[in-house]
């Protein structure tokens, strides 16, 4: 069956607002509460990934089950509407949730940020026929480096303002087209928690990072 759902992509949704749509709902629509009660009842996770703040703070005072980003980073380490807010950061406790840390460089690294932004605006006056000219720009300016670290960075801000119990990783391969130095393949995940451990992380805090906590959650799904 279902196990957990997204409750918006890129683009809002009849209930929902996207993190990078235009606010049609300030939140959540007034049919929103009976929704994730059903999701609640159904030991469905809901997942805030991808949802404005509004919603997650929304969510988060509705939701009788704990909540799970799936595959969102630190905003405060790098400020892009699919990044979690500190504020929400500190509801994680209360709530039983789990801030899953994902891998995608325009969420982990703020250089790439600014990269990524003066590209696209390149590319959109350049129009159409835009390839040769990307192509040179491309050469012209190269792509800032992601690394394994700044990852690990991320992971260590969730984990200090929500709580050891409350961070995961959701590297998110499937739909990037590049991935930090490092962390290239799911193969890599034990570099990761090598850093981690380097920078004073105990055995018992890395088994919650990588599997314990996102356990945890699932059961306590199943006993709402």
């Amino acid at each position: 069956g279902v196990r957990s759902m997204t409750l918006s992509h890129s683009k809002n949704t009849r209930l929902f607002d996207s993190a990078t749509d235009t606010p049609l709902h300030n939140g959540i629509a007034k049919e929103a509460p009976a929704f994730i009660a059903e999701m609640n009842r159904l030991g469905v996770l809901v997942d805030l990934s991808h949802v404005s703040p509004a919603v997650m703070n929304q969510v988060l005072d509705i939701t009788k089950a704990p909540v799970i980003f799936s595959h969102s980073s630190a905003r405060a380490l790098a400020d892009v509407p699919r990044n979690v807010p500190d504020d929400v950061l500190k509801r994680m406790p209360a709530n039983g949730g789990i801030v899953m840390v994902t891998f995608v460089p325009q969420f982990i690294n703020p250089a790439r940020i600014e990269w990524q932004a003066r590209r696209d605006a390149a590319a959109k006056a350049a129009g159409p026929d835009s390839a040769e000219a990307m192509k040179a720009w491309d050469a012209a300016n190269p792509r800032p480096v992601t690394t394994l670290a700044m990852v690990a960075d991320h992971v260590e801000h969730v984990a200090k303002v929500a709580g050891y119990d409350h961070v995961g990783l959701g590297g998110d391969f499937d739909g990037v087209p590049d991935l930090p130095e490092g962390l290239e393949s799911v193969a890599k995940y034990p570099a990761l928690f090598a850093e981690l451990a380097r920078r004073g992380w105990s055995d018992a805090n890395l088994k919650k990072l990588s599997s314990k906590n996102f356990l945890r959650v699932l059961r306590a799904n199943e006993k709402v």
